[in-house]
């Protein structure tokens, strides 16, 4: 079968679905998805879930990369220029244990902290191809101190480090590498325990709970993450920092996201509880951004978002989009993910030229995280297969993407 970026989920679903032998009837009943949602999903004419996708991956023995086409590249200049920091951050990781001797020096920690800053604020607007630029250089440099300093030093060169490792684990996550991603998590976990600063620790753990995500293995991430914020919340005790909010209450949306996506309504509803309680502390009731992380009110509404989206309940998700107003302080990151989230929700909801909008809007914030984000290529073509004569807007926005449906409806 072909792997060509063009093809859509559903194709390719068809594609492994019939390598397995399994008809229509058969994969349905195997995977235990409703045989309407298989037969839409594979026309083109439904956007899969997460839970969808990771359900089928699962069955036919499959990454969900295999299934959605991941990783997007060769399909021009700009493509090849972002996935090109790849190889060199997979070097880096892989070699992180090696002796001092091995390294050359690095620069004193004040200089490489302001690159870090400046990666850090490439990585909250998305612009992958500068992170990733940056963060090869970085990720080297900051290895060789941790080996060759003492004490303090070496602990916030530690602290720094897992503040790279975190950055790539999200750019090699956001372009499909699934595999260097977990290298990631694991390299990230390495530096923060070497910090000794258990907020470093937390995130580290955050990011580790991605993976049982993207395994589907849900149960062991929320064990993973009630863990990290419970031993968090013993650390920093009854009147905890404004920073330690924001661990806290990320550590809540994980677990609205993980619960969602296995469907558990009950847990779903309890984290997002949690979640807004801890919302209510935040100072001046604005959305804060520490240690990568954003959390408040805002973030707390689009994490509900995108969970009545995978539970479901696509009415619901739709009018919460509707009625949510993104401030312009909140990360692009955050913002860019909602749209496409929002999009999800209004296509599932029946509302075609609401998800356009909602496509275009997050093309506007965030167009890296846009154009290589496997559900807004996927909403793209069911927009397309869904107007009879595609217009003017879809097809640009396809093409933009590199997608097949570009040219459909002709």
């Amino acid at each position: 079968m072909t792997d060509g970026s063009d093809e859509s989920s559903g194709a390719r679903i068809a594609s492994y679905r019939k390598l397995a032998g399994y008809t229509q009837r058969e994969f349905a009943e195997h995977a235990h998805l409703s045989l309407g949602s298989v037969r839409k999903v594979e026309r083109g004419e439904r956007l899969p879930t997460y839970g969808f996708l990771h359900t089928a991956a699962r069955t036919l023995a499959v990454s969900v990369e295999e299934l959605t086409g991941q990783p997007y590249r060769g399909q021009c200049r700009a493509d090849e220029r972002v996935h090109a920091p790849v190889a060199a951050i997979r070097t880096v990781a892989r070699a992180y244990d090696l002796p001092s001797a091995c390294r050359t020096g690095s620069r004193p920690l004040e200089e490489i902290a302001a690159d870090v800053g400046a990666a850090t604020r490439h990585r909250a607007a998305a612009r992958y191809t500068r992170l990733g630029l940056a963060l090869p250089a970085l990720l080297e440099e900051l290895t060789a101190a941790v080996h060759r300093l003492d004490g303090e030093e070496k602990r916030r060169a530690a602290k720094l480090l897992a503040s790279c490792y975190y950055m790539a684990h999200c750019l090699a996550y956001r372009l499909g590498y699934a595999d260097l991603a977990s290298l990631l998590e694991d390299r990230q976990r390495w530096a923060a325990e070497l910090s000794g600063d258990a907020l470093s620790v937390a995130l580290a753990r955050w990011s580790r709970a991605g993976g049982f995500q993207a395994a589907r293995e849900y149960g062991a991430g929320l064990r993973l993450l009630a863990d990290a914020r419970n031993e968090l919340a013993e650390q920093v005790g009854a009147a905890p920092s404004p920073t330690a909010v924001t661990l806290l209450g990320s550590l809540r949306l994980r677990e609205v996201t993980l619960a969602s996506r296995a469907r558990n309504e009950q847990a779903t509803a309890h984290h997002l509880e949690q979640a807004e309680r801890l919302a209510g502390q935040v100072h001046g009731g604005a959305d804060r951004v520490h240690y990568h992380l954003t959390f408040g009110p805002v973030n707390t509404a689009v994490h509900e978002v995108a969970a009545q989206v995978e539970l479901r309940h696509p009415e619901i998700a739709a009018g919460k989009a509707r009625a949510l107003r993104l401030p312009p302080s909140l990360p692009r990151t955050r913002r860019g993910h909602h749209h496409i989230d929002a999009a999800r929700a209004f296509l599932a909801a029946g509302d075609r030229e609401a998800a356009l909008a909602a496509l275009q809007q997050a093309r506007e914030v965030a167009p890296q995280q846009t154009r290589y984000h496997p559900m807004a290529r996927e909403a793209v073509r069911v927009l397309a297969g869904q107007y009879r004569k595609v217009g003017q807007d879809v097809r640009a926005l396809a093409a933009w993407m590199g997608s097949a449906a570009a040219g459909a409806g002709r």
